[in-house]
């Protein structure tokens, strides 16, 4: 039986929070996309079912103490939607900052295909996060 929107956000979160990626990679697509804001030092698409593993350890590389406060969970029968709170110290300027972020995902046949990432203050992360970094792999895996 596939899983619901619901219970994909649900595993993603728990194997996430175990540090679980081959649990995270079998609800993902082989053709899963993660789209952050083209502003964002980090913004792109990432590409591939992998994406997420190389996601966020290069998203955290501008961040000290992050802490995501989960909100609440919003679900249809194809997609979940996050509603989290990020506060986290600029590793560029020290500035301890905090914005809300909705985070959208589109799930086919038990599988998430797409997320979406929409930051309330997308300049404010933008300003405190700096240029950016070499090496992010965003493209399937290009250096």
């Amino acid at each position: 039986m596939t899983k619901t929107p619901r219970e994909l956000a649900e595993t993603m979160l728990g194997c996430i929070d175990k540090g679980d990626w081959a649990g995270v990679l079998a609800i993902t697509s082989p053709d899963y996309v993660v789209h952050e804001p083209p502003e964002l030092p980090f913004g792109g698409d990432w590409k591939g079912q992998d994406a997420l593993i190389r996601l966020f350890p290069h998203v955290w590389s501008y961040w000290d103490d992050v802490v995501v406060d989960r909100l609440g969970i919003l679900t249809d029968e194809n997609y979940f939607c996050l509603q989290l709170r990020m506060t986290m110290t600029s590793k560029l300027t020290g500035n301890r900052i905090s914005t809300s972020l909705a985070e959208t995902t589109r799930c086919v046949d038990g599988l998430m295909v797409e997320y979406t990432i929409h930051y309330h203050d997308c300049a404010l992360v933008a300003r405190e996060a700096g240029p950016p970094r070499p090496g992010a792999g965003r493209r399937g895996g290009d250096p």
